[in-house]
């Protein structure tokens, strides 16, 4: 990415595009991002940092053969989840039934340190409860799956709600 892209989302500045379906399901991935800045997020995150590198294209085999069709998108951090100026490698591979919400991985090292953020999230109204046992569902699989080909252990990651009540982590 040039140095003028930071901070723009990332779709929309030329990342590289991962995937045939790209033009089918990036949209709402992309809508999602562009009301996240007008509208609340929603759902559920967890943060964990790991001592070693992780291996991106073995996380990107991983999912693939695990959940099929993903998108990845990768970009430079703006600030929020990670440092300003971080590069980050996002992965999308789980839709919500409804649309609304994506469970997402993301990846970038900071300082010595890697940052994986895992997360269930859409943006404007409350998530029903009923899409969130599926979605743990996906990330547990994706977990299983990324230990077992990567070996990277998400199984200490903490979740918090975002923005809203989540039933199934009380």
């Amino acid at each position: 990415m040039r140095d003028g892209d930071r901070g723009r989302v990332p779709a929309l500045t030329g990342a590289r595009r991962r995937s045939s379906v790209y033009a089918r399901t990036a949209a709402p991935i992309i809508g999602l991002l562009l009301l996240a800045g007008c509208e609340p997020e929603r759902g559920v995150r967890a943060v964990r940092e790991v001592s070693s590198p992780v291996d991106r294209a073995c996380v990107d085999r991983a999912l693939r053969r695990a959940f099929g069709k993903i998108e990845r998108w990768d970009y430079v951090s703006d600030g929020n989840d990670f440092p300003n100026g971080t590069a980050v490698a996002q992965y999308a591979y789980h839709q919500s039934g409804d649309g609304r919400a994506w469970v997402t991985l993301r990846i970038g090292a900071v300082k010595s340190q890697t940052r994986i953020v895992h997360e269930f999230t859409g943006a404007g109204s409350e998530l029903p409860q009923s899409l969130f046992p599926p979605a743990f569902r996906a990330m547990e699989r994706a977990s299983v799956v990324l230990w077992s080909s990567c070996r990277i252990d998400l199984s200490a990651s903490r979740w918090k709600a975002v923005g809203q009540d989540v039933q199934i982590l009380n």
